[in-house]
């Protein structure tokens, strides 16, 4: 972004962070409320655990399809723009997913409308976020990030308490209708960057290059599995631990929701503030830290996700979760800002959103792969295949992310 470009405060810059960051905090309290109130839902259309993961599993698809879209719209058009887009789509989604009337148009709201607006949100966000800051980039995504932690715990609250005393139709419409009028806070607030020069808009063949410049690096290809691995964990996670507390427990649904991602989000929120501001100085002349600290935080998830899986206690599954969750907020604070390290201006949004694309496609799987499990072989069987699948694309990711170094340093020698 150029120095015109750029907002010319320090004001103006976090301002957009502010802004963002409650947009963001939408978008995940909005994603959790189908995982709270899922057994509500499911009582009322008489449904079984393979289709409730089925509406999940469609929302996930439907939001990797469309991400390599909105990255190339993020490389292309006003991003602010975009995100007003986003906020609107899945707002509306969401609203109408209360006046679902059965199965199918629960897939049609949550599924294919919902899922299609947050598709929007992420690139166009993250690549505003970082053309408006430079030495504090770590940071500002970082903080950015937070929204996500705050937006399922207090989202998973709230949505609860609603969902006990109004009902689950209710918690779908608060939330859809605070998204309409965010969106337009936005829009009168936020300063954003005007579209690229025609000259380097991106176009079909923009997005065969950043295939082929993303399938160049070791490291970004670890970046993908890494992610892949993550949230096909935070997907699988979300959908289904408050129904697993609900039922192994027999707590109330508020509490349930609450206490299933409370404790992990607290510590993430520890982790990810921690990790975002000691990278920001570590990382100078180690360019492979960020990505090698974030194979180590996947791999360490593993054995607190199994821990969970075991406890046959609510306070040894909440330690379990603050451990798994400490570890993902190490792993999320290096998220966009090492992909950014690696990839051109013009390209993050697209290369970014190509990740994502194929991380969510993966993860989509994880919601009805665990139902049919907790079906056959009960809830811990699909908690054990969460933390399998996160030590080994951890493992797998550390490998990539190295090699690229030893590359890297073999090219530095021959100069």
């Amino acid at each position: 972004m150029t120095a015109a470009a750029r907002p010319v405060s320090t004001w103006a810059r976090w301002e957009i962070v502010a802004l963002l960051w409650f947009a963001y905090f939408l978008n995940q309290a909005d994603r959790q409320i189908f995982g709270v109130t899922l057994p509500l839902i499911r009582a009322e259309f008489g449904l079984s655990d393979q289709q409730m993961g089925l509406v999940a599993t469609t929302f996930t698809i439907v939001f990797g399809l469309l991400v390599p879209f909105a990255g190339l719209a993020g490389d292309r058009f006003n991003r602010r723009s975009i995100v007003v887009l986003s906020l609107l789509v899945f707002s509306i989604g969401t609203l109408l997913t209360g006046f679902a009337p059965g199965f199918l148009f629960l897939l049609l709201f949550r599924g294919v409308a919902t899922g299609a607006g947050e598709a929007l949100y992420a690139p166009a966000a993250n690549a505003l976020i970082a053309d408006n800051h430079d030495e504090t980039r770590s940071r500002a995504l970082s903080i950015h990030q937070t929204a996500n932690y705050t937006g399922v715990v207090l989202g998973s609250l709230f949505a609860g308490w609603v969902a006990d005393h109004h009902g689950w139709r209710a918690a779908f419409a608060v939330f859809g209708a605070a998204g309409i009028a965010w969106a337009l806070v936005i829009l009168w607030r936020a300063r954003s960057a005007p579209p690229p020069p025609r000259s380097e808009i991106a176009s079909p063949a923009r997005l065969g290059e950043s295939v082929r410049y993303l399938l160049s690096s070791p490291s970004l290809i670890g970046q993908t599995l890494g992610f892949s691995g993550l949230v096909f964990v935070l997907v699988g996670y979300l959908t289904w631990m408050p129904t697993i507390l609900y039922e192994r427990f027999d707590m109330p649904l508020a509490a349930a929701g609450f206490y299933a991602v409370v404790f992990h989000h607290v510590l993430g929120y520890l982790g990810l503030l921690a990790a975002g501001f000691a990278t920001d100085r570590m990382a100078v002349g180690r360019p492979r830290l960020r990505a090698l600290s974030m194979a180590l935080a996947l791999i360490a998830c593993g054995p607190f996700i199994w821990l969970a899986a075991q406890g046959q206690t609510p306070w040894l599954v909440y330690l379990a979760l603050a451990g798994f969750g400490l570890f993902r907020g190490v792993y999320d604070a290096n998220l966009y800002a090492a992909i950014f390290a690696e990839v051109d201006n013009r390209l993050r949004a697209t290369v970014t959103g190509l990740i994502v694309a194929v991380a969510y496609v993966v993860g989509a799987t994880a919601p009805l792969l665990m139902g049919i499990l907790k079906a056959s072989l009960g809830p811990q069987a699909g908690l054990t295949l969460l933390a399998a699948v996160a030590a080994a694309t951890g493992v797998a990711f550390f490998v990539l992310a190295s090699a690229q170094g030893a590359r890297a340093q073999l090219s530095a020698s021959k100069v």
